[in-house]
């Protein structure tokens, strides 16, 4: 195979687009391919925990993404059925880790966006949009990948590795025949955004976490397309409903009548409908492919762990290239990539983002109840408040992750 000098990455979302970064910054030509014309807008990911605000300051993204986003270092869970502020958690109380001790509320496509303006000045760096993977092979020198155009055309394009950022649906996973183990929750999530100010209405922070044994929500605050300050609502979506009806304004007006009963009707600004899965990739890596963010696992958003953990697992691999750029054993490094990676994604990011959904949806009243007493007391108790703060800010996980061999 006759080999291009360069790394070859599809996917330009927000793990796709870091680890680019990092590349071209130290040198390594990078090539990214994203189906898409333009970078999607819709709702998705919008919270950078302080661990990762740490990382992406050696691109130079964090001060840029801090004067975009929203200061978040308080967050609540609540219980609805009391009407109760159960625990209430402030990164501060580990600023001797944290150099940013607070989560950054940021909308998803504003990381990208950050990611992509530091990059295009490079010549290290390429990206083409509209080009959809379809297919892959590679060799002991290399890879090459078909793209398909939005005419139909195929193009080739080849490099000494491939990183795979492409999502859930990870047609770089499934070229792999790399299994994707793991369950679908049976109810669909909903996110609808509002301008109404939950903070001055109920005293909500920017993150909270409402827990109720039939109808759990979920509030957060984003800074909106002109800092304007918009508030999502995430609102579970049980049995089997049309979409239409689920996305209706009855249907949503009833749960934030449920969940938020301040001032209803809501102004609706936008509304999002979506399945949620839980799976990790049985290997993140296979010869000269690697698979990074949701490619690799994904997750419920509760903990906003998704974007974050996905952004973690680009800049570990990122590094790990570079290192087999320059001569070092790539197979050994990726197999050390995959040590790293997978077994902590289950242990944090899956364990986590599961234990939240469970203990927000509990309806057994007595599990329910110690439940909520383990979480208030967790934020009382000094030594497990700041043990619940390590691993929720993914601090613990980095580390640990690092510390594999």
């Amino acid at each position: 195979m006759n080999v291009d000098d360069c790394v070859l990455i599809a996917g330009a979302g927000p793990v796709g687009m870091t680890t680019a970064l990092a590349l071209a910054k130290a040198g390594i030509p990078v090539k990214v391919f994203d189906a898409l014309a333009e970078i999607p807008t819709d709702h998705r990911a919008s919270t950078l925990h302080p661990s990762t605000l740490m990382l992406v300051e050696e691109l130079g993204m964090t001060e840029i993404l801090i004067n975009r986003g929203i200061e978040s270092p308080l967050f609540q869970w609540r219980d609805r059925a009391t009407d109760r502020i159960v625990a209430e958690f402030d990164y501060r109380d580990i600023s001797d880790v944290l150099k940013f001790p607070y989560a950054l509320q940021v909308e998803q496509h504003k990381t990208i966006e950050v990611a992509r303006d530091l990059a295009l000045p490079m010549d290290t760096f390429t990206l083409t949009r509209e080009r959809e993977l379809v297919d892959l092979r590679q060799d002991d020198e290399g890879v090459e990948i078909k793209v398909q155009a939005p005419d139909g055309s195929m193009e080739t394009h080849s490099g000494r590795f491939l990183v795979g950022a492409d999502g859930g649906r990870s047609i770089v996973r499934k070229q792999l025949g790399i299994d994707f183990p793991g369950f679908t929750w049976g109810e669909r999530f909903i996110i609808v955004s509002t301008y109404y100010d939950f903070e001055e209405a109920a005293g909500y922070r920017y993150r909270n976490y409402v827990a109720h044994p039939v109808q759990w929500c979920a509030m957060i605050k984003v800074p909106g397309d002109e800092d304007e300050g918009v508030w999502r609502a995430l609102f579970p979506a049980f049995g089997d409903a049309p979409d239409e009806h689920v996305l209706s304004d009855e249907w949503i007006q009833a749960r934030f009548a449920e969940c938020y009963p301040y001032d209803p009707p809501y102004d609706l600004l936008h509304r999002n409908l979506y399945s949620v899965h839980q799976r990790v990739a049985e290997t993140f890596s296979k010869g000269r492919v690697a698979m990074a963010g949701d490619a690799a696992h994904v997750n419920n958003p509760l903990g906003g762990m998704g974007m974050n953990s996905g952004i973690h697992d680009g800049l570990n691999l990122a590094q790990k290239l570079v290192e087999a750029w320059h001569g070092a054993d790539h197979e050994a490094l990726l197999a050390r990539y995959d040590r790293q990676r997978r077994p902590t994604a289950e242990k944090y990011v899956q364990a986590q983002s599961i234990a939240n959904k469970k203990l927000l949806e509990e309806n057994d009243p007595e599990a329910r109840e110690k439940r909520l007493k383990e979480l208030e007391f967790t934020a009382t108790d000094v030594s497990a408040k700041r043990a619940y703060l390590l691993r929720a800010s993914l601090v613990q996980m980095v580390e640990e992750a690092n510390a594999i061999e």
